[in-house]
């Protein structure tokens, strides 16, 4: 998470790109039923999922399984910013999975912007021959959450093998990062889910990311 040019940019170091994900989770509506103030709230929830990926845990067990110790307690509290307590990994799925993905998508925007107005953008300017002021966008889809017993997918569930006894399904996320050559950091786009669908914008991933970013 630190860029190249974070000594000149304070408010881009760790600390300050972690706090600025923590107020957009704060915003998330709480429209659970029974509001109970010692319930774990959206913004704790949503931090651990981040602490999760940001520390690179390989599973939501794992996370579960260390989150008790001292140091990831300590860094849980103080640099992610958690106030209460970190989910179990049922409570964190029961919590995030009935909310909307686009906000989480409102961090990634709000960080990248911060980059553009101070001028860091210019550093993953990608020259090359004629081709000048334009950016390399590395693209994959990354998949997740595979099963081959899952009787019940969800509406968003891709298939595999649809209708055959080795039938199976999953989720994928299309992931892309501005990136360049000279730079040892990158700069993620939101990522998108593929889902099952058909028509002609099944393959609009490009559009929509020009729109939510442009907006």
């Amino acid at each position: 998470m630190a860029y190249p040019f974070q000594k000149s940019r304070k408010h881009l170091c760790a600390n300050s790109l972690i706090t600025t994900i923590s107020e957009s989770y704060e915003q998330i509506p709480d429209v659970r039923p029974n509001k109970d103030s010692r319930k774990i709230t959206i913004h704790d929830a949503s931090m651990s999922a981040f602490a999760m990926m940001h520390l690179k845990y390989p599973s939501l067990l794992s996370f579960e399984r260390d989150k008790t110790e001292q140091e990831v307690r300590h860094n849980l509290e103080h640099l992610y910013q958690i106030k209460k307590r970190a989910p179990c990994d049922t409570s964190m799925r029961e919590i995030l999975d009935p909310i909307d993905p686009v906000e989480f998508k409102k961090p990634f925007k709000t960080l990248l912007s911060n980059v553009q107005r101070g001028g860091l953008l210019k550093a993953f300017e990608f020259h090359c021959g004629n081709l000048k002021n334009h950016y390399l966008l590395p693209i994959d889809g990354t998949g997740l959450f595979y099963s081959c017993n899952n009787k019940k997918p969800c509406q968003e569930c891709c298939t595999k093998n649809k209708g055959k006894a080795n039938e199976a399904h999953y989720h994928q996320l299309m992931a892309a990062c501005i990136a360049h050559p000279d730079q040892k950091t990158v700069l993620p786009l939101a990522p998108e889910a593929i889902v099952c669908q058909d028509g002609s914008t099944k393959n609009d991933w490009m559009f929509r990311q020009a729109d939510f970013y442009k907006a």
